[in-house]
């Protein structure tokens, strides 16, 4: 039997415009790492995000802004090294409130200014957010207990792979059931939703599981992540609970890295091979 999506999304209407289908933020990269955040921005917009824009810092933004024309950026402040340095209280919130939801951490660091960056973020529940990669490095090595700090962060996903679990929640990444146990613990007195990254990927949320059946080893490349972000963060954007964009993201993350593989095989299979399948993965979630 055909793997079916866990969720679809909404006819789009006749008169629609692009400002019905999310305006999105993705703050991350950092030098050397621009590539990430990037891949993040580019997975939304094939994803069918309306409004896309990166906050990078400053010696990035060409860099991403040169990856694709059709989302803007903006840049921040930086270290020597090309890392944030720390914003001023409530910047992070207030240019959140422009958007409608955030996506943070690919490519980020863990700079003074990453650190802050997610404290900020963590501290704002006006806006569904989506946390990957070095922002959740960054929440695990926070002093506050994790339960505390999702229990006040409202809509929230996250989506570590098993060693950033361990770090998050101190279960070995070995300890696949474990993990999921400590997920599905934290979920039920919060609003947020996990992601465990992995063969196979499972979402918990709140008394909730559920187990992808797309996907295969060509996708364990670099930037894999990346993407699932991105396709996350703009199915939120456009107006699916975050229970549902979490797995219908993991699925339509999946099912694109299978139709890649029929071409590219798994060897060769990279990052960016994901994001040209895309299109492809989501014409079955479209409820058309």
């Amino acid at each position: 039997m055909d793997s079916v999506p866990p969720a679809k999304l909404n006819r789009r209407n006749l008169d629609a415009h692009k400002g019905h289908f999310g305006r999105l933020l993705f703050i991350g990269g950092s030098r050397g790492m621009a590539g990430s955040i990037a891949m993040s921005a580019m997975a939304a917009l094939r994803s069918g995000a309306g409004l896309v824009t990166v906050a990078t810092p400053s010696s990035c933004l060409e860099t991403v802004a040169g990856y694709h024309p059709a989302y803007t950026t903006v840049p921040l402040e930086e270290d020597q090294v090309g890392r944030l340095t720390p914003a001023p209280e409530g910047y992070f919130s207030e240019l959140s409130l422009q958007y409608d939801v955030v996506g943070c951490g690919p490519g980020l660091s863990e700079s003074l200014g990453a650190q802050e960056a997610v404290r900020q973020l963590i501290s704002f529940s006006e806006r569904s957010r989506v946390l990957d990669a070095d922002a959740l490095n960054v929440l695990a090595a926070m002093p506050d207990d994790l339960g505390h700090c999702l229990h006040r962060a409202g809509v929230i996903v996250l989506t570590p792979h098993p060693k950033e679990m361990e770090r998050l929640t101190g279960v070995p990444s070995a300890d696949r059931q474990g993990q999921i146990r400590a997920a599905s613990l934290l979920s039920e007195a919060t609003q947020a939703v996990w992601v465990l990254k992995g063969a196979p990927s499972v979402v918990v949320a709140d008394g909730l599981l559920w187990t992808n059946d797309t996907g295969n080893p060509g996708m364990a490349t670099g930037g894999s992540g990346d993407v699932l972000t991105g396709v996350i963060t703009a199915l939120i954007g456009q107006g699916m609970k975050a229970w549902d964009a979490a797995r219908a993201g993991v699925w339509v993350h999946g099912r694109a890295g299978d139709l890649a593989s029929k071409e590219h095989g798994y060897a060769s299979l990279i990052a960016t091979d994901l994001i040209n399948y895309l299109s492809q993965a989501m014409r079955e979630v479209e409820d058309r």
